[in-house]
């Protein structure tokens, strides 16, 4: 008679069929990401407008109709920002010699000056801080956005099928694994409200800080003030630090080019606005909803960023969402799904 060998009661044949399985997966995210980002992206926006298609669908009687009416309509806003996004970064790149310029002059106006009995030297700092810099990350976000734009016709023919199948797929999973029925149901529902719940809440708080902070640097005519408020709205999405570094460059420049005073103003504005979103609104659209401890989202948003760049860490949150909710379906995960919950104890509250 055979012995089977257990780790923490789990059979260590298991154990390494998981490790395979995951590390299959890791490779298939880097090396099939034409394929699998465009997929992912149909499935989230799927999610994201299905209780809205639902509520099209009952009064004008045809799926394709409901869902294609809110695709046209997001398309035609996508088009519409990415047209005035685009003119606004032509004409950032017209002004960058100027603001180059202004920015020698200041470090050549710093430099070798004392301050409490220490010289500055201003070189570092400009090996750091130049015009190049800025405009190379500007350059590279609007790349990132010109990449997912091409990919559109492959997102399209994905979400064109995941709606065709949506209304078939409920049955062959009935006829398939007829134990796993509401299982199934519970995670697809679950999850989309989970995504719904993220998706516009953040979308909701990015556009709002993402306008607010267009208007003072429209105010300030800082350059490329479109872009900045562009590239504020998607890096919201990014939990905790992407709010921040959207801030960057539009602070260098107002440094370089108003004055000091203005320039500090201007920060603290922006400052004071991503407070106020994230602190204090956003709480109370959904709060505590999410339930993932900040910790774990990092790393995930870390991950996906690290394979495929910005859009993978803006697609970090959701595809936690749907980890977590998956996992927390079946009791032999569910520990997994504690151990990723910022609050577990609303568990044994909700039993």
């Amino acid at each position: 008679m055979t012995s089977t060998r257990t780790f923490r009661g789990i059979p260590v044949s298991t154990v390494s069929d998981v490790l395979v399985i995951l590390f299959i997966s890791i490779l298939a995210i880097i090396h099939l990401k034409v394929v699998i980002q465009p997929l992912v992206i149909a499935t989230l926006i799927f999610l994201l407008i299905r209780p809205s298609a639902n509520w099209l669908e009952q009064r004008f009687g045809h799926p394709l109709l409901a869902y294609g009416g809110l695709i046209t309509i997001f398309a035609f806003i996508i088009f519409l920002a990415s047209q005035v996004l685009y003119s606004n970064v032509a004409d950032f790149i017209d002004t960058s010699d100027e603001i180059g310029t202004q920015l020698e002059l200041k470090m050549k106006y710093f430099d070798n000056k004392e301050i409490f009995g220490y010289e500055l030297d201003t070189s570092g700092i400009q090996e750091l801080v130049n015009i190049d810099v800025i405009t190379n990350f500007a350059t590279n976000f609007v790349g990132s956005i010109a990449g997912f734009t091409a990919s559109a016709v492959t997102v399209f023919i994905f979400l064109l099928f995941i709606i065709l199948e949506a209304e078939t797929l409920p049955n062959r999973i009935k006829a398939a694994y007829p134990d796993e029925v509401e299982r199934f149901k519970k995670i697809a529902s679950n999850s989309g409200e989970g995504i719904n719940t993220y998706v516009i809440t953040r979308a909701t708080v990015a556009l709002g800080q993402a306008i607010i902070a267009a208007m003072i640097l429209w105010y300030l005519e800082i350059p490329g003030w479109f872009l900045w408020a562009s590239i504020t709205f998607f890096l919201d999405f990014i939990p905790y630090i992407g709010a921040l570094i959207s801030m960057v460059p539009p602070g260098i420049i107002a440094l370089i080019m108003l004055e000091p005073t203005t320039a500090l103003i201007m920060i603290g504005l922006l400052v004071a606005n991503q407070q106020v979103w994230g602190a204090f609104v956003e709480p109370q659209l959904s709060g505590q909803r999410l339930d993932m401890s900040p910790i774990v989202l990092l790393i995930l948003v870390s991950f996906w960023a690290w394979a495929w760049g910005i859009m993978g860490a803006v697609l970090g949150v959701p595809l936690a969402v749907i980890m977590k909710i998956a996992l927390e379906s079946d009791s032999r995960t569910r520990p997994i799904a504690l151990l990723l919950s910022q609050n577990p104890n609303q568990y044994d509250e909700e039993e």
